[in-house]
């Protein structure tokens, strides 16, 4: 089989897994008389935590320095923040707030404050060498701020309404202009890019992929929001146009990551490379079609 039809059958086949565990939640849901979404927020936390276990493999590969067990932790405690913030269990979220707290920021400062607290700790008792301390710090920020701050805005959209079958669609709404996005990148830049985009960070991208990511994700984003009845074409055009251009980013983003580390791909999936490979356009494209969606669906929302 050729690499685009591997890429194309491996591709098929993880839309057809993710979207049978999606759509799995709202009968399990509807027996359990309850909203557990038990399939869901597995399925978050396991991708996540992979994502996060590749970053860091990375890291090792080229001898950066970083925390391992604070990436780790601090992802699962995103996670579970989300959660927390979604279902509202034991009233913690209502008191943050009315004492002018928020779990995200608390979740951030505490991140912070460990980092440090680590470095600190392994310079006095390793000896003293501080740009690798500081080195160390900065790489595992950026593991939990990607993988984990950007990674629960997946569960922002997919919770932005209390009806579990208009969440699933919102979240197919975004995932599915984004991985048409990706579609279009890969479908044009192979058979008609010429104009290298990027060439120093990634010699493969062209602008003419560019231009089929935007196309195919608007398109993917009209026929989704359009035809779902609930948007309008300007909207959808808006949409998919900003999730697109956001996945975009997130794709060249991890090529950066990865050209610093001196790796090809972060997982070992073939013709896809690893979890972070597949991620990387959701997690800048999901916090951008939050922000849109809440726009969209609330009180500011256009015509």
């Amino acid at each position: 089989m050729s690499h685009a039809g591997l890429r194309i059958s491996i591709g098929a086949a993880l839309t057809v897994g993710v979207a049978a565990i999606l759509l799995a939640d709202i009968p399990l849901d509807r027996w359990l008389e309850r909203p557990v979404d038990v399939c869901f927020w597995t399925f978050l936390t396991v991708v996540l935590l992979i994502g996060c276990r590749e970053a860091i493999r990375m890291l090792r590969h080229k001898g950066y320095p970083c925390q391992p067990a604070t990436s780790v932790i601090f992802v699962a405690l995103m996670i579970a923040g989300a959660y927390v913030e979604i279902n509202h269990p034991w009233g913690i979220l209502p008191w943050l707030r009315d004492n002018g707290l928020e779990l995200y920021l608390l979740l951030i400062v505490g991140l912070i404050f460990t980092a440090f607290a680590v470095e600190i700790v392994r310079i006095e008792r390793a000896g003293n060498n501080i740009p690798r301390a500081i080195a160390a710090v900065g790489w595992t920020l950026l593991i939990v701020l990607t993988v984990g701050l950007l990674g629960v805005f997946l569960a922002k959209v997919r919770f932005l309404s209390a009806d579990p079958v208009d969440g699933v669609l919102y979240l197919g709404l975004t995932l599915g202009t984004i991985k048409l996005s990706d579609i279009g990148a890969y479908a044009v830049g192979s058979f008609i890019g010429r104009h290298k985009l990027v060439p120093t960070l990634s010699p493969k991208k062209t602008v003419e992929g560019l231009a089929g990511a935007l196309v195919f994700g608007t398109a993917g984003a009209m026929a989704i929001g359009c035809g779902w009845g609930r948007f309008t074409i300007i909207e959808m055009l808006l949409f998919g146009l900003a999730v697109s251009a956001a996945g975009v980013l997130g794709d060249l983003a991890e090529s950066l990551i990865k050209r610093a580390c001196e790796v090809k791909d972060s997982g070992p999936i073939p013709s896809f490379g690893g979890a972070l490979d597949i991620l990387d356009s959701m997690l800048a494209g999901a916090p951008v079609a939050y922000l849109l969606l809440v726009v969209l669906t609330g009180p500011l929302r256009m015509g």
